[in-house]
């Protein structure tokens, strides 16, 4: 094993031990102009991951449209939420779709929107509020 790769591996270990919360990811299956309804043919995974919500700070214009650049007025903020989990410890997770259902452990709901890898060995699950 390379020294890089056994350390991704001590670091994921090391952060997952100290920050991590417990999630489950509930499989969802969905229409182009439809309700999403449960995945009968896939099961529930349990993660255990990184939970981070960042600001988000969009140049919507919800103000006066002159368009004479951002003011104050045209500014609209947000949050970005991220789920993040080893994969190595987790490789069922590779079955993880846009659209599924994420519940944290505190009851708080989210619908996946992107899956990506960061990294050797963690991927990084984009979420919405649901």
């Amino acid at each position: 094993m390379a020294i890089f790769d056994r350390l991704d591996r001590m670091m994921s270990k090391t952060v997952d031990r100290t920050y991590s919360v417990r999630a489950v990811v509930y499989p969802m299956a969905r229409t182009p102009n439809g309700r999403s309804m449960p995945d009968p043919s896939r099961s529930t995974i349990d993660l255990k991951g990184i939970f981070d919500t960042t600001p988000a700070y969009d140049g919507i214009e919800i103000g006066a449209r002159e368009r004479s650049g951002n003011d104050m007025r045209t500014l609209a903020t947000s949050a970005s939420f991220d789920f993040s989990f080893d994969v190595v410890r987790y490789p069922h997770a590779d079955l993880i779709k846009q659209g599924d259902r994420l519940t944290l452990d505190d009851a708080r709901r989210f619908d996946v929107i992107l899956v990506e890898r960061d990294g050797l060995s963690r991927a990084v699950l984009k979420l919405v509020q649901a």
